[in-house]
């Protein structure tokens, strides 16, 4: 995985807020997702989300931070936490990975409606997971 320097100034602006280390960042518009070990989640957002109001005050984004997880369908499973997620399973086709999400309707459209989100997820997803695509069935 190669950073561009946005995202090295990005990761060392959240360090110097927060004392936490990113893994990762996806900027997508005016927001920048924070891929962040469990053990530094809590120090990353801050009581009150006094980190994440600060860091975003200081960018200039809307700030939103991620686990990371020892494997890819933990790290869907927790970053899609407002969805119910029924399974997911990694298939392999044409030697790339790819993770199939199984959703019940309503939880579906809650998807669809979070859209942009689940971009962020796609895009971090593929850089540390080596997940080429997310699909839903």
């Amino acid at each position: 995985m190669r950073l561009t320097s946005d995202e090295i100034f990005y990761l060392n602006t959240l360090n110097s807020v927060s004392g936490a280390n990113a893994r990762d960042c996806v900027l997508q518009g005016n927001v920048i997702a924070f891929l962040v070990k469990k053990d530094d989640l809590g120090r990353a957002i801050g009581k009150n989300a006094e980190c994440v109001k600060a860091l975003g005050k200081k960018i200039g984004r809307n700030v939103e931070i991620l686990e990371y997880c020892d494997s890819a369908p933990e790290f869907i499973k927790k970053a899609l936490y407002n969805i119910k997620v029924d399974e997911i399973k990694i298939s392999e086709k044409n030697g790339k990975n790819y993770a199939l999400l199984s959703l019940d309707g309503e939880n579906k459209r809650k998807l669809q409606n979070a859209s942009s989100r689940m971009k962020r997820i796609k895009a971090l997803a593929q850089r540390d997971y080596k997940i080429e695509g997310i699909k839903i069935r």
